[in-house]
């Protein structure tokens, strides 16, 4: 079992008991039914998977199964908040690398996304062929998007001189919502993301950015004249 499902930091506020995730059981518990949608995700839709279908996967009672996810929902969105943690981690290390334009950065920050995405048969479906709707969920959705978009704007401005601009993370966000979009609609309508549309997210976000940052802008420390 992935020994980050034992993270006790992996979405605690759908829990409606949150103390429960301070013992060694509930987090092994708690770990179990998110393995458990997992491997059953990996065979079966979303919309096909119930509550009970992951319980009895987990052979963990339903009444003590609710002391950590409300619902079916809190246990899909626990995975993506896995996805999304992973994510974050192969990113950073985008950061340690040298590109030569932050088109070059910006792709290989797609190119992450995609292989994250594609490195558990469980995360296409659940994140771009399932739409949750939860409260909490769509709330900690938004802090993720943010972070994301925060995130991707840090390497940028790390490796190159970006205009002043007050609303710069936004301009990121929208471009990492296009993309997201753009791999959404290929996978819900060829049940897949193409390589052709991975080529038009990347298109798509370039030009929505170029609108704000000129496409050659020198590196960080170096001025025009020795760019």
């Amino acid at each position: 079992m992935d020994s980050r499902l034992n993270d006790a930091s992996l979405a605690p506020e759908l829990g409606p008991r949150k103390f429960k995730f301070t013992s060694r059981q509930g987090r092994d518990r708690r770990a179990r039914l998110l393995g458990a949608a997992r491997e059953l995700l990996r065979e079966n839709s979303p919309e096909s998977i119930s509550f009970a279908d992951v319980c009895q996967k987990a052979d963990i009672p339903r009444p003590s199964a609710y002391h950590f996810f409300p619902n079916i929902q809190a246990i899909f969105h626990g995975l993506r908040l896995l996805h999304a943690e992973t994510l974050v981690e192969q990113a950073l290390k985008l950061q340690n690398q040298e590109f030569s334009s932050w088109r070059n950065y910006l792709d290989a920050l797609v190119d992450t996304a995609l292989q994250v995405t594609l490195s558990d048969e469980a995360y296409p479906a659940l994140i771009y062929g399932y739409g949750l709707d939860f409260v909490e969920t769509r709330e900690i959705g938004r802090d993720l998007d943010s972070r994301l978009a925060g995130l991707a704007l840090q390497g940028m401005k790390q490796k190159f001189t970006l205009p002043d601009l007050a609303n710069l993370q936004e301009i990121f966000g929208i471009a990492l919502a296009i993309i997201d979009s753009i791999f959404r609609q290929s996978f819900r309508r060829l049940g897949q993301i193409s390589p052709d549309m991975v080529q038009e997210a990347k298109r798509a976000a370039t030009a929505y950015i170029k609108l704000y940052i000129p496409e050659f802008t020198p590196p960080r420390g170096k001025t025009k004249e020795d760019a």
